[in-house]
């Protein structure tokens, strides 16, 4: 039974190499983030490169999405949501809140994405 629940589990999961590119920023604090096939860059408090093992859309949605990121000391779940986000004055055609930790501290940042060129 638990092995069909894990093969189920992972068959839920879609590929990140199956989305677009995308480039997303905060401010307040200041993190940056790329997403592109396979892997994510993300620089908060220091950069770091993350494999992403899972990703999935809300049931019966293409929007939003939930990207699991895993590195060798850092995890993090990215959810992009197609909403318009505003930036230092300047619309991004998307909304992303990426949960991370700071050792023991859950930390919920809020910011902008687009689809890189």
């Amino acid at each position: 039974m638990l092995k069909r629940i894990c093969t189920a589990a992972l068959l839920a999961g879609t590929s990140a190499q199956a989305d677009p590119p995308f480039v997303c920023q905060g401010h307040d604090p200041d993190w940056y983030l790329t997403l592109a096939g396979p892997v994510a860059q993300f620089d908060y408090l220091r950069k770091n490169t993350f494999d992403i093992p899972q990703t999935n859309t809300a049931e019966g949605r293409d929007w939003p999405r939930a990207y699991t990121l895993i590195a060798e000391f850092d995890t993090a779940i990215v959810l992009f949501d197609e909403a318009v986000c505003d930036l230092e004055g300047r619309p991004w055609p998307i909304t992303a809140h990426i949960l991370t930790q700071r050792g023991q501290t859950p930390i919920l940042l809020t910011g902008c994405c687009t689809v890189a060129e």
